[in-house]
């Protein structure tokens, strides 16, 4: 298994060192390259699906789920491959969703989905994954938190912990640290609060051990991600700089090698997600629309294959547009064609 998983790491950098490449090359255009969705995830139930995350099968890559959540329905929507409603979950008002796997609590390694309950009370919902029934089960206990408005979850290289952190309105980001207990539920702690403007996206890079807050007056911060690490951030995207509107929203992560990996941003002002490369300045290098995808919030992206219809993996987005579904492009659709 971990020269499979080398490999596909070996693959996915080189195959993104080479998009990247030729990315720099066609930077944006006044009509941004346009892809139509591979999927439109939908259900009866659905109101209004704005954010996602993708939890990939360890062994049977074509069962990996994709998971959303509806604030304004009350619920999260766990999806397959193919577009079938597999469960629904009840929950009062959940934000943004994500996704760990391989956490280990209390001894035990587990697969989790956490959201961010946002009323009634506000809170973390903290779900574990089972590879077998393909099932989430909610195991939080108590998991409070003060107002939260999104977040996204860092696995901790350095200690093995798992954290999640809370955006907020106010412009506070909290940092709780998740654990485990000897019943099998988690339980969550404070260990430090960030600043920036009011925020909703962020997304962690647990390689690097920082995390990115989509500050949606100014722009996207950097931050160290660990607990005992200095509160200062830096604006490294800023809302006016090649062409970023403003309303700045979803963030994802493409992995690669040093200095390859990309940062997408939902600019929601505009309907469109912007590219750059991460380094100590990141560089812009393109930008992309999906069709359907209007007034986008929350965004993920997995790179490596997931089943037959997504070889090299997909994107996600939520759109305004009715029906407000999820739409899923193949991510090997949108390198080959916008970076060629």
């Amino acid at each position: 298994m971990d020269s499979v998983r080398h490999r596909r790491r070996f693959q996915t950098g080189l195959w993104l060192a080479l998009a990247v490449s030729a990315l720099a090359s066609r930077v944006t255009a006044d009509e941004p390259l346009t892809f139509a969705p591979t999927l439109s995830l939908r259900t009866p139930e659905a109101v209004d699906q704005d954010d996602a995350c993708v939890w990939v099968h360890p062994e049977q890559p074509e069962k990996s789920l994709i998971i959303g959540s509806d604030k304004a329905a009350g619920r999260v929507f766990v999806y397959d491959l193919n577009g079938s409603v597999l469960q629904t979950l009840q929950i009062s008002k959940p934000g943004n969703i994500d996704c760990r796997q391989g956490v280990v609590l209390n001894g035990n390694k587990t697969d989790l989905v956490v959201v961010n309950q946002r009323v009634n009370p506000t809170q973390l919902v903290v779900l574990r994954v089972d590879p077998a029934s393909l099932q989430l089960q909610r195991v939080d206990d108590n998991c409070l938190t003060g107002p939260n408005y999104g977040g996204c979850l860092y696995h901790s290289r350095t200690s093995g912990q798992c954290y999640f952190f809370c955006t907020s309105e106010q412009g506070t980001v909290a940092q709780y640290e998740l654990t485990g207990d000897s019943r099998g539920h988690v339980k969550t702690r404070p260990v430090r609060e960030l600043r920036t403007g009011k925020c909703e996206g962020a997304v962690a890079d647990d390689r690097h051990q920082v995390v990115y807050v989509a500050d949606e007056a100014t722009g996207v911060w950097r931050f160290s991600a660990e607990p005992d690490a200095p509160t200062e951030g830096q604006l490294i995207i800023r809302v006016g700089e090649h062409g970023l509107q403003g309303d700045v929203e979803g963030l994802a992560i493409v992995p690669g090698p040093e200095n390859g990996q990309l940062l997408l941003v939902s600019d929601q002002g505009r309907s469109r997600f912007r590219a750059y490369r991460l380094n100590e300045s990141p560089t812009f290098v393109g930008e992309f629309a999906v069709a359907g995808a209007r007034n986008t919030d929350g965004i993920d992206v997995v790179a490596q294959p997931v089943g037959p219809k997504f070889p090299r993996g997909l994107f996600i987005c939520h759109t305004d547009q009715t029906p407000r579904a999820l739409l899923v492009v193949s991510w090997e659709t949108i390198a080959r064609d916008l970076w060629k």
